[in-house]
Formats: C-alpha cells, structure tokens, sequence
C-alpha cells in the first residue's frame, strides 16, 4: 500500500473514532456499516446508514428497490408514502409494513411478527428476517478495513464475499469517505427508531393504458377490473377467438376492448391473420377489432396494417420483466403516459392485485385503451 492510501485510511479510521464518540448514533456507535446489492457498492449516508436494532440487523428498504439501485433482485419493496406502509414482494409473496400501527400482515391479512423502524424518514427492514422469509435472497456481514460490509445477494451475484471485498478495496474506501463527510454536514439526528416517517415522495400520479393478452385468469381478472369500475384491452389471437368466444362475448357485454394478437414476421402475414381475426370476432360478438399487437413485426409491415385502418399496440411495461405488480407500478412514468401490458396465466391475477392496490397507493389513473384513444 502506497503512503497516500496508508495515511487517507489512518485518517479515515480516525475520524470513524472521533465521530463515534462524538455524534449520537443509530446503533452500536463504534461501528460504520456499508452496503452492497449483488456485485455493486451502495451509497451510505448518515439517513440510511445501516444499524442494530433490539439485536437484529436492519437496513433501509433502498437496497431492495430495483428502481433505486439499479438491481432487480426479484424481491423488491415500494415505499407508499400516504399510508406510510411499506410492501416488500416476490411474485405471489409479500409483507406488508405499516410503520403507524408498527405491525406487518402478509398479502392475505395475517398478522407476522415483525416490524419496519424508521429514522429521519426512511424505512428499515430487518434483513434477516426478510431474506428467510422469501427464501430467495441472502445478506452476509464481511469485515473490512473501512467498516462492515452489509451485502444483499441472490443467485445472479458473480462475486464471492471476499472476491467483492477484493475488488471493491477503493469503491468502500470512498463509501466510507462519503459517509464521514454525510455526518460532518450534520446529516441525520441520531434519533430513536420511530414509527411516524414524514412522507418520503409524493404520489406519482402516472396514467396508463392497461391491456391483457388472453390466459387462463382472464375472465378472473376481467371481474376484478369490473368490480373497480375500470375496462382494460383484451388481445386474443385468431384460434383463441374461436376456442373462447363466450368469454369474448362476455368481455364485449361487459364494455371492454378487444384487440388481436397478430404472430406473423411480415405484413402481409399479419394483415392476412388481422382480416381472419376481424370475421371472427363480428360473428362471435358483432363489434370490429382495430387495435392489434405483433411483437415480430417491423416498421413496414406496421405501416401496411396502419394503412388497413388497424391501431397500433406497443408495450413500455410488461408484468413478466416485473417481481411483482408494486415493482411494476413503481417504475411507472408520470411524466408520460404509459402502455402496460399484461398477461392472463396462472399468478396474473395475484400480480394484478398487488399492481392495483399500488396504483391506488400512487393515485396512478388507468384509460381505457381503445382504437380510437390509442390513434
């Protein structure tokens, strides 16, 4: 080691002393934790800096946002700032915090022993807990000359522990300098964990047009988007149209759309599939389909469909590239409006739930994507 990184890292250390003694901390004073997702080093500040709490390890929910570190572990957490709740969720699984009655309840409303804290507005998790819980993702404590190393894993990790460590020698030492410097500004109050975090974002207010491509839960979530008072865009293929017309007649009845899944590479293909899809669907439930969908298809193909009198789909969020429907509505665009995508299979509906209750959350507004909204 070179006399510049000998004597930044004595200084450093130093320092980490001095302000143990110094600074009211959240935690043992003594002890500086970092952090790391997967293969990258997380920022540490006097706000979120992790600590023990009642002998147990938390974190801020951050390092479980895809959205803020950049890292899809397949668990994810959304803060909701008007019910000051936090939703950790994989796929059909999740906790639900509520940090004002300080209790958490799993998705179908029974009650777990556990609990999220907050300090300076933001929320802890207790890892441990957290990481056996979902059973999909680890956290593993390594010393390090700059502090505790607190790093979240799953299996898409590359990296050992000591691997990282190794490889990372100057990322912590900057974490750490980044750190110190957070304290010295006088970041954070070093108060007792609290129940009644100030609202850490507003609601996003996103809009989005919702469409289904058909699976088994379709009629399931047809009902469920009925009972809120919203219609959404059903696709079928041609086959699919024929093998389900009665729900097709149904989901017309019912005020909703429905558009054509096209599978064809070329326009002619597609434009010949769009024309059969059209037939069916007039004799099965007398309406014309216009909006169509077709993944394979390329700009001059479209502009042959476009010019048939066909509408245009293209997804900007699919549910499958999500952990869960919170993740999802999360990463939602206010700025813009949005075209999520969704399917029908087997877990859509649970998917749905939750993406619903988070829109709800975020005040986020769904359209009803018809041919002529969507032109």
């Amino acid at each position: 080691m070179n006399h510049w990184k000998k004597g930044a890292l004595a200084a450093a250390l130093c320092a980490v002393l001095l302000l143990g003694m110094a600074v009211p901390a959240f935690g043992t004073p003594s002890t500086v934790y970092l952090m790391a997702v997967n293969d990258t080093v997380m920022e540490t500040t006097a706000e979120n800096v992790p600590a023990m709490v009642d002998g147990m390890l938390y974190v801020p929910y951050t390092m479980l946002s895809s959205r803020i570190s950049g890292i899809d572990l397949k668990v994810s957490a959304v803060y909701i700032a008007t019910r000051r709740t936090l939703l950790v969720s994989s796929g059909q699984k999740g906790v639900m915090f509520d940090t004002q009655t300080n209790t958490a309840q799993d998705l179908q409303g029974n009650s777990l022993p556990v609990r999220a804290v907050v300090r300076n507005s933001m929320v802890f998790v207790p890892i441990d807990w957290v990481c056996e819980y979902f059973g999909t993702i680890s956290c593993s404590r390594v010393r390090t000359r700059y502090g505790t190393l607190v790093r979240l894993t799953n299996s898409a990790a590359i990296l050992s522990d000591v691997e990282f460590v190794d490889a990372g020698d100057s990322l912590l030492a900057d974490s750490l300098r980044r750190y110190l410097s957070t304290v010295e500004n006088g970041g954070g109050t070093g108060a007792s964990p609290s129940s009644q975090p100030e609202p850490s974002s507003a609601p996003s207010q996103a809009e989005l047009y919702l469409a289904f491509r058909w699976g088994e839960q379709a009629e399931e979530i047809a009902r469920m988007l009925e009972g809120r008072g919203e219609r959404a865009l059903f696709f079928f293929t041609p086959d699919e149209l024929r093998e389900q017309d009665d729900l097709v007649r149904r989901l017309v009845g019912a005020g909703h759309t429905v558009g054509l899944s096209l599978e064809g590479a070329s326009g002619p293909d597609c434009l010949a599939q769009a024309e059969e899809g059209r037939r069916v669907l007039a004799a099965a439930a007398w309406c014309s389909a216009l909006v169509v969908r077709a993944d394979q298809l390329e700009q001059e193909g479209w502009e042959e469909l476009t010019q048939a009198g066909y509408v245009r789909w293209t997804a900007t969020s699919r549910g499958e590239d999500y952990s869960a429907g919170a993740a999802l509505v999360e990463e939602l665009d206010p700025k813009r409006m949005n075209y999520v995508e969704l399917e029908c299979g087997q877990g859509s509906a649970a998917f749905l739930r939750g993406a619903l209750s988070a829109m709800d959350e975020e005040v986020c507004r769904i359209r009803q994507a018809t041919a002529s909204a969507l032109s």
